[in-house]
């Protein structure tokens, strides 16, 4: 982040509120932070983007040009019902980010190392294997499959590709297990107040970490949730590359049990196409601090 910025909201303290949160959610991917202590005023409203009361009292009343800012607080703090690569939000991000130019403000991209965009690899732990039952299965006494080698296999992949990933439900592994997993450079859980969507798509209609709004506080949520790009990045990649954003790439741990060599392969390939078309990889907590680390004032 290389600017530190003022907003100056010219509208009624319950709307100037959310506007101030929204906008600082959208400033925050151009690489800008909000804080009171700031040494450059962005003034809102502005020609770049007006402000209409109406727009913020009731949802989709007007255009998106008639107050962009409403139309991104409706869209984030809501569940998008959109077809699920479409990203209505990121339409005032790139209207924000021109606002910012035109401010002459100097910014880099909030991803490191000339990133274009963030994909979080995330892998759901292995379900404990089911009690053999019937008195044939005992009598047979079958060897227990080893939960820890798809986690070896990955592992393995990963590491050639400085790669660290997450684990999530972690607690349906022996606590063994989780030390064997963790041993092998895996992150266990999501880190504090961090949710991935449970459905595939960009959530909330946007590319980006978004934070939804409490409506009884009148303050942003703590909870950051992160879009899922599905169990392969080829669906949405070209949009997520476009739009600069981070959404989380869901691959179940249990395909990697080595019995499919084909699978791995595949995975290999995907982590190097992702590296070659500057995705920085990293874990959701590494993303969501990247954006979110800061605190507004």
């Amino acid at each position: 982040m290389s600017e530190v910025v003022r907003l100056a909201i010219g509208a009624p303290g319950s709307i100037g509120t959310k506007a101030k949160a929204t906008l600082t959610e959208l400033l925050a991917s151009s690489g800008v932070r909000v804080n009171r202590t700031g040494s450059v005023i962005l003034d809102w409203p502005c020609p770049a983007l007006p402000y209409a009361a109406d727009a913020w009292l009731t949802p989709g009343s007007l255009p998106l040009e008639a107050d962009p800012i409403a139309f991104a607080h409706h869209a984030l703090c809501g569940r998008s019902h959109e077809e699920p690569w479409r990203n209505p939000v990121d339409e005032v991000r790139q209207r924000v980010a021109a606002w910012v130019r035109s401010e002459r403000l100097l910014v880099t991209p909030p991803w490191p190392q000339g990133a274009a965009c963030a994909v979080a690899v995330l892998h759901e732990a292995t379900p404990p294997p089911p009690e053999p039952a019937g008195l044939r299965a005992r009598i047979r006494r079958p060897q227990p499959p080893d939960v820890i080698a798809p986690y070896a296999h990955v592992a393995e992949i990963e590491q050639r590709h400085g790669v660290v990933s997450t684990v999530r439900s972690f607690d349906l592994l022996t606590a063994s297990e989780q030390e064997h997993v963790r041993a092998l450079g895996f992150v266990l859980g999501l880190g504090d107040g961090i949710l991935i969507a449970s459905r595939e798509g960009f959530g909330r209609g946007t590319a980006f970490p978004a934070r939804g709004w409490d409506s009884a506080t009148e303050r942003p949520v703590e909870l950051v949730e992160l879009p899922v790009l599905g169990r392969g990045p080829t669906a949405g990649l070209t949009e997520l590359l476009a739009a600069g954003g981070a959404a989380v790439l869901s691959v179940p741990i249990q395909r990697f049990d080595g019995a499919r060599p084909d699978v791995l392969a595949d995975y290999n390939a995907t982590l190097s196409g992702l590296r070659d078309r500057g995705v920085w990889l990293a874990t959701p907590e590494a993303i969501v601090q990247r954006l979110f680390s800061f605190q507004t004032q």
